[in-house]
């Protein structure tokens, strides 16, 4: 395991509590992180270049798995923006509504 592996495994376990559900991730884990009850599943990255790689494999394989980058907010708001975008981005992020908006036009060019 490595830095940034370590960094992922406390991002998941953050997102984890947050969403109040469970890391389900790990190698070969398809994006799927962490299990949110009502919702399903999404893939939780660190950094914006790490969502964006993400997207851009999700976007040749033609499935989308919503994905949740940065700091963890509240349940509520997080759902809220995964449903209308497809995607979190936390609030420490420079220009998060601009990436939201390129995680949407993502999910709709996989056909979510």
């Amino acid at each position: 395991m490595n830095v940034s592996d370590f960094i992922g495994h406390d991002f998941e376990d953050a997102y984890a509590k947050a969403f109040h559900g469970a890391v389900v991730g790990g190698l070969q884990d398809s994006g799927k992180d962490i299990a949110v009850p009502g919702f399903g599943f999404v893939q939780i990255k660190a950094s914006v270049a790490g969502a964006r790689e993400f997207l851009s494999r999700s976007l040749k394989r033609h499935q989308f798995i919503p994905v949740c980058v940065g700091e963890p907010g509240v349940a509520s708001e997080m759902i809220k923006s995964l449903e209308q975008f497809g995607g979190w981005v936390g609030r420490e992020i420079p220009h998060r509504m601009d990436i939201l908006k390129g995680v949407l036009q993502v999910k709709m060019l996989c056909g979510s």
